[in-house]
C-alpha cells in the first residue's frame, strides 16, 4: 500500500491499490474499452494501445434493389460513357482499424480529464464475385484515413467523450469515376447501460471547381450522422446509422441497420445481417438511391 501511494499517475495508482487489496474492478463499458477512457488499455506497452478494431470488420453477400451501372457527377468529365455490366448481387467487405499515437492522461481542461490522439483507417470494398462472365471485377473500393483527437470527460454515464477529427475519403479511381472529399468533424459519445450513441457533424473542405470530382456531394452524403448501438444480450448487437443533409426543403439521407445475431461462427465471428437504404452507400453511389440486404459474418476480435 505504501508503494502504491508513491505512484504519481492516478490511473496507475488506482490499479496498484486494486491489486494490493484484491478488489476486482467493475466491467468496462463499450465506449470505455473502445476509446480507452479509463487508461487501462495495453498496460505492458507504456499505456499506448496497439492496432485494434475501429469500426466493425465484416464480410457480406448482399443484393441491391438497383445496381448503379452508370455513375454520374455534375463535373463535365465524370459521367460514364456506357453502362457497366454489373449484377445486383455482390460481396461487401469492411476493414477498419485504429492505433493510439499518444496520450495525456492527467488533463484538466474545460471539464475534460484526459486526451488521446489516434490514427485510423477504414476500407470498404464492393466485389462482383458472382459476375464471372465479366471477370468478377471489384466495382468500388473506398479508402478513409483519419486523425482523431479524443477528449474524455471521466463520466461513468451520459456524456463520455468528444472527438475532433480530420478525414480524407476517396476511391482511388481515375476519371470518369474518381470520387473524393476531405472534412473536419466534431463527434460526441454518450452511454447508458447497454446503449451508446455517437453523433457527429462535419464541414467539407472546399475544392476548386476544376478539381472537384463531386461538387454536390454534401447534398447527398449529408452533413451529420447518428449511430445508436444497443447490446440487448451478451451475444446480441444492434447498430443503426442515420445520415442526413439537414435540409428540410430537399432532404436526402441514408440508413444502415446491422444485427450481429447470437449465432457464432468460430470463436471470433458472428452471423450478421445488414439493411441499407438511401443515398451514399459508397462514394461512387453518393448521388444514387438504392436499398440493399446482406448476410455474412462480423469479426469481433483479431
Amino acid at each position: 500500500m505504501e508503494a502504491c501511494s508513491s505512484i504519481v499517475n492516478k490511473n496507475a495508482r488506482l490499479r496498484c491499490y486494486d491489486m494490493a487489496t484484491n478488489i476486482k474492478p467493475p466491467p468496462r463499458s463499450y465506449l470505455t474499452q473502445a476509446w480507452d477512457l479509463d487508461g487501462q488499455g495495453n498496460p505492458d506497452t507504456g499505456g499506448i494501445r496497439h492496432l485494434e478494431p475501429y469500426r466493425k470488420n465484416y464480410m457480406l453477400i448482399r443484393h441491391t434493389s438497383n445496381i448503379n451501372k452508370s455513375p454520374t457527377s455534375p463535373s463535365p468529365e465524370h459521367s460514364a460513357l456506357a453502362p457497366y455490366p454489373y449484377q445486383n448481387t455482390e460481396m461487401k467487405f469492411q476493414f477498419s482499424a485504429k492505433s493510439e499515437a499518444g496520450n495525456y492522461r492527467d488533463l484538466e481542461f474545460l471539464g475534460f480529464k484526459d486526451f488521446r490522439l489516434w490514427g485510423a483507417f477504414t476500407q470498404q470494398a464492393y466485389w462482383q464475385a458472382f459476375n464471372v462472365r465479366n471477370s468478377s471485377p471489384f466495382r468500388e473500393s473506398n479508402y478513409e484515413p483519419e486523425l482523431i483527437g479524443t477528449f474524455g470527460t471521466g463520466n461513468a454515464q451520459g456524456w463520455k467523450l468528444l472527438n475532433l477529427g480530420f478525414s480524407h475519403q476517396s476511391n482511388g479511381r481515375s476519371n470518369p469515376d474518381s470520387r473524393s472529399w476531405n472534412r473536419f468533424y466534431l463527434q460526441g459519445g454518450w452511454e447508458w447501460e447497454d446503449v451508446y450513441v455517437m453523433g457527429r457533424g462535419w464541414w467539407r473542405l472546399p475544392e476548386s471547381p476544376a478539381k472537384d470530382d463531386n461538387p454536390d456531394l454534401t447534398r447527398y452524403m449529408g452533413r451529420a450522422e447518428l449511430v445508436v448501438h444497443w447490446l440487448p444480450e451478451r451475444d446480441d448487437e444492434v447498430i443503426m446509422l442515420l445520415r442526413s443533409n439537414l435540409d428540410p426543403h430537399g432532404h436526402k439521407g441514408f440508413m444502415q441497420l446491422d444485427w450481429a445475431s447470437p449465432f457464432k461462427i468460430g470463436k471470433s465471428s458472428q452471423l450478421n445481417f445488414q439493411l441499407t437504404t438511401g443515398y451514399g452507400d459508397s462514394l461512387i453511389d453518393y448521388n444514387y438511391w438504392q436499398t440493399t440486404l446482406g448476410i455474412g459474418v462480423v469479426f469481433k476480435e483479431w
